[in-house]
């Protein structure tokens, strides 16, 4: 491991390929038979977290007795910089050009995650852990796609986005959608809110299971209801003694924005702010449920979210800290910098993980870590063997757990999102404490602003210890550029050949109008009572 006062650049030739190498090996001191919590935030900003940052006036603070309590990772990044391949990479600790999933399913959907991925989830089923999911799926819900056949054996939840159906209350949102109609005449009247991306045709679904029991679903007790089904599955969990996955995936803190009015004005920062205290309400509960089934000295807690704040959505997103991006607003023609991106604010997410028997309390570590070492650490800590014949771009992080050790020289790649570039092509390339991006561009910020798309080759470079804000690249002809861009091209090459060699998949991304789940036809929305 590189000592973090080496200059990085000076080492990275050397360690471009064995970072990339993978191995898993149980933790020393293995709990018997632990539980686990993955707590993911949909759309939440780096600075959201009071713990990162404006601590003086946060509206976190379960979240921040939890980081207080355990370890606080800054320097975290989701698999990707939109919902559904980050969500992939999460679930299978696999980038998206291995799974298939490079960007976003829709309600037409006809597939999902291809079926020859295998989920944490599954995983840990098949070594006698009971598995529940609570909240957004968004990796296909048809047939065998669907969570309850991804080795879940309970879910409750949206298949998809909050945004991604109409509702009786819609919530807040920058443009807002109106209601979901009552009557086939206030449809009719509704068909210019498609060109809104509002779905005046399709109300938002809530399964338990494989069944919609709502639809429209009531967004402003959701998170409500999330803690209550979380509090029944540890319980009878607890009471059968067997050991629990329990994977939570908010609709906090997307769009649409909605809380109950209990947190209206509980916060200094309007109705975001309010919301933000509901989250953070919610993963109070869920670890008081903990404590109280007498869990919590057996059960890791994991915190994180799936992309940065959502920037062309203005007051109704996120903090992105300090990860401005200022290169895209100051020279790359403006726009966002944020989700969507690859600047990193897009994927660098606020994360902990609290495990009052194992973790020591207080700690801080700017280790170059990711989403997708979730699965890897969690089955190391269970003793589980990862799924064989495939390769994993997640690695085992036990020692940074537990043993307060830290991991600088590793090699991270960050793939287009929607708006950036091609789907899921890695033009972002972490090495050390420097940044290559090959694309810049085409995601709005607040107002509508988008910066042209513009490729980058030879790539902007950002020294990220010295410069968090990418605002100022290092000079192209310097040694110092050199040295990190052929280390940067070199790591292109070794992770595209690995992939190559490796067991990949192909995802479905056909739509077909039957396949948008629906309640009942004959009703107008997909409603389930007229």
């Amino acid at each position: 491991m590189v000592p973090r006062s080496t200059p990085v650049y000076t080492v990275l030739l050397a360690v471009v390929v064995s970072s990339h190498e993978t191995k898993f090996t149980p933790a020393n001191l293995r709990v018997k038979n632990p539980n686990f919590i993955v707590l993911f935030a949909d759309d939440i900003g780096w600075g959201d977290l009071g713990a990162n940052w404006n601590q003086h006036k946060s509206n976190t603070p379960n979240l921040d007795t939890l980081a207080k309590n355990g370890i606080r990772f800054t320097d975290f990044h989701s698999g990707a910089s939109v919902c559904t391949p980050s969500r992939a990479a999460l679930l299978t600790g696999r980038l998206g050009l291995r799974t298939g999933v490079t960007h976003n399913f829709q309600i037409e959907s006809v597939g999902g995650l291809p079926l020859n991925e295998t989920t944490f989830a599954e995983t840990f089923k098949a070594a006698g852990y009971r598995t529940g999911m609570l909240g957004k799926w968004h990796l296909g819900v048809n047939g065998r796609y669907h969570p309850s056949h991804r080795g879940f054996d309970y879910y409750f939840g949206l298949p998809y986005s909050n945004d991604m159906g109409c509702c009786d209350n819609p919530g807040y949102d920058i443009p807002s959608c109106a209601p979901c109609p009552k009557d086939r005449h206030q449809m009719y009247n509704q068909s210019k809110y498609n060109d809104l991306l509002c779905y005046p045709q399709s109300a938002l679904p809530l399964y338990e299971n494989t069944t919609i029991i709502e639809q429209p679903v009531d967004i402003f007790t959701l998170s409500e209801r999330y803690a209550d089904k979380a509090l029944e599955f540890i319980e009878n969990s607890s009471q059968h003694d067997q050991p629990f996955l329990l994977y939570v995936a908010f609709a906090h803190m997307h769009v649409p924005l909605a809380h109950r009015t209990k947190f209206t004005n509980s916060s200094t920062d309007g109705i975001y702010g309010d919301t933000l205290r509901e989250l953070d309400d919610v993963i109070g509960r869920i670890v008081q449920s903990v404590r109280k089934a007498n869990k919590e000295q057996d059960t890791l807690i994991w915190f994180t979210g799936d992309n940065g704040s959502w920037s062309v959505k203005c007051q109704y997103g996120g903090s992105q800290g300090p990860f401005l991006g200022t290169w895209q607003k100051e020279e790359g023609g403006g726009g966002s910098s944020a989700k969507n991106t690859l600047w990193e604010a897009g994927h660098r997410e606020p994360s902990l993980a609290y495990w009052p028997s194992r973790i020591a309390p207080g700690q801080v570590t700017d280790s170059i870590l990711s989403a997708m070492d979730i699965f890897p650490t969690m089955a190391s800590i269970a003793g589980i063997a990862m799924p064989p014949n495939r390769k994993y771009d997640g690695i085992d992080i036990t020692d940074v757990l537990f043993k307060k050790k830290n991991i600088y020289d590793r090699t991270l790649f960050h793939p287009d999102g929607q708006a950036s570039g091609p789907n899921g092509k890695l033009d972002a390339v972490r090495l050390g404490d420097y940044k290559a991006i090959f694309q810049t561009g085409g995601e709005p910020s607040c107002g509508g602003i988008v910066g042209p798309k513009y490729r980058h080759d030879p790539p902007l470079i950002f020294n990220l210890r010295k410069d968090v804000a990418e605002s100022k690249p290092l000079p192209m002809r310097s040694e110092e550029y050199e040295t990190i861009h052929t280390a940067v091209l070199n790591a292109l090459e070794f992770i595209m050949d690995d992939i190559r060699k490796d067991n990949t998949s192909v995802a479905n991304y056909v739509t077909d109008p039957s396949a948008a789940p629906c309640c009942n036809r004959k009703h107008v929305s997909c409603r389930c009572k007229d």
